[in-house]
């Protein structure tokens, strides 16, 4: 099966920088380091362009005006594939193990997959009054990354249909565990954590060698 890649990079993925470089460089990065990816397509704003030049063999395209758009875009571009990973290039720091584990699963027949975390923070609910009405159940409750991963019959319809496949996963969606390092990074507290956590994972490789 052909694996295609496609990176939704915003104005976050390509102006907020961790240790100098874009979020867009680390998560290209990320997803060359995989065996199992024939085709990267990403859709990001022109000022990407210097960023993905470096990268051999990936194809930018001018970002949609919505998301839902550029996801359409970037499915047509490498419409031949099997499987297709949709990614929010924000989440940098997607570990390999987590990418490979959403392409096997649509490879062993899933329609489609999410990596999720459990929500470890009790959830309120509040009425119109803004008062809390409710407590959720957090044990049925997931935090939602990417990359998600798609069989291309499920997100060829999303994508004829105007579908955010991102926000709205299509078809049976079939959860995978999730990672910590794959938070979404727009602020400068989400830069300090993953600062902290590429200098843990570092220390831990020094000490390793």
């Amino acid at each position: 099966m052909k694996v295609a890649a496609l990176l939704i990079a915003d104005t976050t993925a390509v102006d907020v920088r961790i240790r100098g470089e874009a979020l867009l460089t680390h998560a290209l990065r990320g997803f060359g380091l995989s065996d199992h990816i024939d085709r990267v397509v990403v859709a990001a704003p022109p000022t990407a362009e210097p960023l993905v030049r470096t990268v051999s063999g990936c194809l930018l395209l001018p970002a949609g005006a919505t998301r839902a758009e550029s996801v359409r875009l970037a499915f047509e571009a490498a419409a031949s594939c099997d499987v297709f990973l949709v990614h929010d290039a924000a989440r940098a720091f997607v570990p390999p193990a987590t990418i490979e584990a959403v392409i096997q699963a649509v490879c062993q027949g899933a329609e489609a997959v999410a990596p999720v975390l459990p929500v470890t923070d009790t959830v309120k609910l509040v009425g119109p009054d803004g008062v809390i009405a409710a407590t959720e159940d957090r044990t049925r409750l997931r935090i939602l990354q990417t990359p998600l991963g798609f069989a291309a019959k499920v997100l060829r319809e999303a994508c004829d249909a105007g579908l955010d496949p991102l926000s709205s996963p299509p078809g049976t969606v079939l959860p995978v565990p999730g990672h910590p390092n794959a938070i979404r990074l727009e602020t400068p507290f989400d830069a300090a954590v993953a600062e902290a956590l590429l200098r843990e994972e570092r220390d831990e490789e020094s000490g390793r060698a």
